[in-house]
């Protein structure tokens, strides 16, 4: 009987030992998708109160490199402050992205449709234009947006839902998971099906330096005037609206 007790007794204090450093680690220690699910709580009450505040969207002027960025980076801020975190997109990659699509804003398709990634619609009553050369539908145009910054906040949204993408929204959740800030030169490998060019990452990652050396250099990046628009037979991106 005395064996039994002890057997019992020691038992009950193994559990116990569990129990307490189960729950110390719980406390100082909580597991990161729980603190991921508190997160995704307060940011949704936070989107919430902000959305219902009516903010309205910046202006959307430049006239340099310089100016094209700044003005890309208050779009994305106003796009972000309604938006929950764990739905963002890191601001360095889209202005690399909106650089290196429109020619840092002097494509036709962003100086007449304000379209900066040269977005496609194949429904013909959405407001659309056409490359040089095309005259009449052939079953998909070029989308106008009223803004710039309507087309950054269409593409965000591309992003968020098309189901081309899923590898970036799932390396965005591990990296909000861990507590990682958002890395743009790693998110922008994900998007393989955004572009049939090869060296596509590789040219954002480009642009993503040298906005940051112009930053610190406050010097000017020359810029590459287009004449029509980033969308040419050899470097056609894919179908984004599909």
């Amino acid at each position: 009987m005395k064996k039994i007790n002890n057997r019992l007794i020691k038992i009950i204090s193994i559990w116990f030992v569990v129990l307490i450093a189960t729950y110390s680690t719980g406390t100082f220690f909580p597991n990161p998708y729980v603190k991921y699910q508190l997160r995704l709580q307060s940011e949704n009450f936070y989107t919430n109160w902000a959305n219902n505040l009516g903010l309205q969207e910046p202006a959307f002027q430049y006239n340099n490199d310089i100016q094209f960025v700044s003005a890309v980076r208050k779009c994305i801020d106003w796009i972000n402050f309604e938006t929950p975190r764990y739905e963002r997109v890191p601001i360095e990659m889209i202005v690399a992205q909106a650089a290196l699509e429109s020619g840092w804003g002097t494509s036709r398709f962003a100086i007449e449709g304000n379209n900066l990634f040269g977005i496609r619609t194949y429904d013909n009553k959405v407001p659309h234009m056409y490359p040089y050369g095309v005259k009449k539908w052939t079953g998909w145009g070029v989308r106008i947006f009223n803004t710039k910054c309507q087309s950054v906040k269409f593409f965000v949204e591309l992003l968020n839902n098309h189901s081309a993408y899923k590898e970036f929204r799932d390396t965005r959740r591990r990296m909000i998971l861990w507590d990682k800030n958002l890395d743009p030169k790693v998110l922008i490998k994900t998007l393989y099906n955004y572009s049939t060019t090869d060296d596509y990452a590789e040219r954002v990652i480009y642009i993503i330096d040298k906005i940051r050396k112009q930053e610190q250099q406050s010097g000017e990046i020359k810029i590459e005037v287009k004449e029509d628009s980033h969308i040419k037979p050899e470097k056609k991106p894919k179908d984004l609206t599909k």
